[in-house]
């Protein structure tokens, strides 16, 4: 229990996320060919209520597909409205990686080693209320292109990289 107006300022400090909202950067690319309606997506609770482990949908998640999932922060106060997406992902295909395996990565070895920092945050303060969902897709350059769009037209607060970035030569302000 939060003891103090200041204790309570702190820990919505930690909990501060930023959006960048830019309807130029969602139509800047062609994502036409992929239907990214949410329906065709399969969603699941990602961890237990505890936050401890693996919530028991984790198993839906297919071991012979590649695709692009999404983690979301659950807000149960409006039903539907309040899911805020945190991080965009992809999984290739290949011998050593599939959806599934991907999608464990995170708890098993992000969270709980520090390495990758703000998917450390993710966990720590909202675990409990993180959802992933998933879209299978065939093609591993199909995968790989349209991650990097998505990405680069939503720029979610958990994704450190940003495939695509616009780069400018600096110039002198003054010359002294």
């Amino acid at each position: 229990m939060l003891n103090s107006a200041f204790q309570l300022g702190e820990e919505l400090n930690l909990r501060t996320i930023s959006y960048k909202l830019h309807p130029t950067m969602w139509s800047r690319y062609d994502l036409s060919k992929i239907n990214l309606n949410l329906t065709n997506w399969t969603t699941i609770k990602y961890l237990n209520d505890d936050g401890t482990d693996f919530h028991k949908d984790i198993e839906k998640l297919p071991p012979g597909k590649g695709g692009l999932y999404m983690f979301s922060i659950y807000c149960p106060v409006i039903q539907g409205r309040t899911e805020y997406p945190a991080y965009i992902g992809r999984a290739l295909l290949t011998e050593g990686q599939n959806l599934r395996k991907r999608c464990k990565e995170y708890f098993q070895k992000y969270f709980r080693d520090d390495e990758r920092p703000k998917i450390t945050t993710l966990f720590t303060y909202w675990s409990k209320d993180i959802y992933l969902s998933f879209l299978a897709i065939d093609e591993n350059a199909d995968i790989i292109d349209f991650e990097k769009k998505l990405i680069n037209s939503l720029l979610l607060p958990f994704n450190d990289e940003i495939p695509e970035k616009d780069f400018k030569q600096a110039i002198k302000a003054f010359d002294i």
